[in-house]
């Protein structure tokens, strides 16, 4: 989603008063609100090439190699097609807020990004201080108040085979007052599949905690939690329509293609 939110913004720049409708001038502002990108290429389609004035644009795409949106998460590539975009000139001249990005629209706007990212790419993200005091954040949020707390020493993904993960993680009690600190190892294997285009489904959880193998009605019953919560249906609240036409995991690759599309707020 940060892809679609520097996208828009560059997009809604170009189209401003003060902008100048070019290749280059996208591509120059998606370069300045990135972290790092070893090279971007971005296309902006329009026939006649006058009706840009009005914010109509035939198709525009966008290709990207080695792009760090998020700091130290590299993105190996990022390849974004749109269809047609109707933006609303006057919407963006009254001052309207990025965040509202759907209301800068006239019409649906839709299209598909792939994304693929190395297994090598994730576990140095993973060690980042900045990317590992988010889930730290998360674990703190997730155990009760009364419980220990634990903070993380490390943690590592594993592309183990085509549509199989693995995730190993060492926890440590965050305690000063304990000369001896309680150690937490989890490791799991999960499989996935995609049912209807929007589901994530989690299959065949494994998973053991210092060494001990986890209940497997435990481990049903937190697949069912999470695959709640894998529903891509659930951003239709939202306005925002996604499907998944792609999600593998081969040869130390993750790669996703998605069809999105976002409705105007009316």
């Amino acid at each position: 989603m940060e892809w679609f939110t520097i996208f828009l913004s560059s997009l809604i720049t170009a189209v401003s008063p003060v902008g100048f409708i070019i290749d280059n001038v996208i591509q120059n502002e998606l370069r300045s609100q990135i972290v790092n990108v070893e090279k971007l290429s971005v296309r902006v389609n329009s026939t006649p090439s006058y009706k840009v004035v009005n914010g109509k644009f035939d198709n525009i795409s966008i290709a990207s190699r080695k792009a760090e949106v998020i700091k130290n998460l590299k993105i190996d590539s990022f390849e974004l097609e749109t269809d047609p975009i109707d933006i609303n000139i006057d919407q963006i001249q009254q001052g309207g807020k990025v965040k509202n990005f759907r209301s800068f629209f006239n019409k649906p706007l839709q299209g598909a990004f792939k994304i693929t990212i190395k297994e090598e790419d994730f576990n140095q993200a993973l060690e980042s201080q900045n990317i590992k005091s988010k889930l730290q954040e998360l674990i703190n949020d997730l155990l009760p108040r009364q419980a220990p707390q634990f903070k993380i020493v490390a943690l590592r993904i594993n592309f183990i085979r085509k549509d199989y993960l693995g995730l190993e993680v060492e926890l440590e009690e965050d305690s000063a007052s304990k000369e001896t600190k309680n150690e937490l190892i989890i490791t799991t294997e999960v499989g996935f599949e995609i049912e209807k285009g929007y589901l994530i489904k989690l299959t065949n959880l494994n998973a053991t905690l210092n060494k001990r193998k986890l209940s497997k009605r435990f481990l049903n019953f937190l697949t069912i939690g999470i695959n709640e919560n894998l529903n891509l249906k659930t951003l239709e609240k939202q306005g925002i329509v996604a499907r998944i036409l792609n999600l593998q995991v081969d040869d130390n690759m993750l790669k996703v293609a998605i069809f999105f599309r976002f409705d105007p707020l009316l």
